[in-house]
């Protein structure tokens, strides 16, 4: 299905197929398409405070809610990400308000075209393929309470590396390569010790390097606010944006002018920590 009003539609289908893969090969989840909308079945997985995300895959406010509310809810708590070509829409926040929504955030998503030139020393940087490996990796990051689940070795379209600095663990990063095409960076963080030391650049242009030997055409993340400015001078640009709502509580008031807000994050941010 091709959006009717987004030009790079691809970047969201394969964010879409990336992060529901691997939450499927760590977690068990699941992922249906009904249609106008798809539906992450997050069910009781330690991923967020609600079991369902619905994602829009067309434009039209009151379409996607009644696809909403014919699907088998049944009393779990979910989040509606709508897809879009512009940083920001006060009519997007207003037509699902009317609809009984509450506005929470709004994300970038942003891509790279490849092959790209490799500009960092990748010597420290290496790939995680054996579970002694996602061991030691862990012992390290569960200081700052951060964890590579093992599981993702299982998966041969996740690959994972990880940085050493000082003889230590520095970091590490997740590729998804599951989409035809295109590379999806689903992780990247930094422990706090390693930052400013470009090791969050060397990770991120180790997934740029094994894309490129795959002959993959495209590069897609999600930045966090602190990564954002990183992926920009690297060349990344914006190709689409997604808005996150949650259904308004019962009896709760919300006027155009308070369509603001936060609750925790929905489509997982996958840069963290970085420099």
């Amino acid at each position: 299905m091709n959006h009717p009003n987004i030009e790079n539609w691809w970047a969201v289908q394969a964010m879409i197929a990336s992060y529901n893969h691997v939450y499927q090969v760590v977690y068990g989840t699941g992922y249906e398409s009904r249609g106008i909308i798809g539906v992450s079945i997050y069910r009781d997985a330690p991923i967020a405070p609600y079991q369902l995300e619905f994602l829009a895959l067309t434009s039209n406010p009151k379409e996607i809610v009644e696809a909403i509310h014919a699907y088998p809810i049944d009393g779990q708590k979910y989040v509606l990400d709508i897809f879009h070509d512009k940083p920001s829409s006060k009519t997007l926040k207003t037509d699902y308000l009317l609809e009984g929504y509450e506005f929470v955030r709004t994300g970038v998503i942003l891509g790279l075209d490849l092959p790209i030139q490799i500009r960092s020393n990748l010597s420290g940087i290496h790939k995680a393929v054996k579970i002694h490996e996602a061991e030691e990796i862990n012992l390290t990051l569960s200081v700052e309470n951060e964890h590579m689940p093992t599981k993702c070795l299982r998966g041969k379209h996740i690959h994972n590396f990880y940085a050493k600095a000082d003889g230590q663990i520095a970091g590490w990063a997740q590729l998804v390569t599951i989409y035809p095409g295109v590379g999806y960076l689903n992780q990247v963080y930094v422990m706090s010790a390693f930052r400013q030391r470009g090791i969050g650049r060397a990770l991120v242009e180790r997934a740029h390097q094994h894309c490129n030997r795959q002959n993959l055409e495209h590069m897609v993340v999600i930045p966090s606010e602190i990564a954002l400015h990183l992926y920009r001078r690297i060349g990344y640009r914006p190709l689409a944006y997604f808005t996150a709502f949650h259904p308004r509580e019962t009896g709760a008031e919300t006027s155009p002018e308070k369509a603001n807000g936060t609750i925790p994050e929905t489509i997982a941010e996958s840069t963290e920590g970085m420099e």
